[in-house]
């Protein structure tokens, strides 16, 4: 079996990441975190027409969070579970080194992996639609943070298109309890 995602796209700078955060992504033939999660919705038209379209969860907060993640070929899918809404994205190695690409509904995202002592920044590379590259007029502008409490693992995700909010959510799961399928 290879080593799951993060850690191959990661490779040696894996080393330099909190336990937590390696933990978390230490899929294996397949693990389930909880934790709880806080999250807002825009509410322009856009970001409604956005959130439907890649079914991302309505605004709540503090609602029960739980990511099942399961190995898929090269990649792993994961389905995220906010409260009783479910989002499901296939994550795959990305062409580039450092990269990874998350498919949610026709839209893919390649995100270079940045890790330091506190964790591990996401940058958007490049954004494609049904397979076909976007303009950079038309890329989402993504700030995606994970970080480590201790044991306690933090993310904290927001999404903007033309400076208007689309969607934001943040939380955190308890890597001191997995729950393999």
């Amino acid at each position: 079996m290879q080593p799951p995602l993060f850690h191959r796209v990661l490779g040696e700078d894996a080393k330099r990441v909190p336990a937590a955060i390696l933990a978390v992504h230490d899929v294996g033939d397949s693990a389930v975190w909880h934790g709880e999660a806080t999250v807002e919705t825009g509410r322009s038209l856009l970001a409604r027409l956005v959130r439907s379209c890649l079914g991302f969860p309505p605004s709540a907060g503090r609602v029960p969070l739980s990511v099942e993640m399961t190995p898929a070929g090269d990649g792993e899918i994961w389905r995220r579970r906010f409260g009783a809404h479910a989002m499901t994205s296939r994550l795959v190695p990305g062409s580039a080194p450092g990269t990874i690409e998350e498919t949610l509904g026709g839209v893919t995202v390649c995100l270079r992996l940045r890790p330091d002592a506190r964790g591990v920044q996401q940058i958007t590379e490049n954004v494609r639609l049904a397979g076909i590259p976007l303009p950079k007029l038309f890329w989402p502008t993504l700030d995606i943070r994970e970080s480590a409490d201790g044991d306690v693992y933090r993310f904290d995700v927001a999404m903007h298109l033309w400076g208007r909010l689309l969607l934001r959510y943040e939380g955190y799961l308890d890597t001191q309890v997995v729950h393999e399928l």
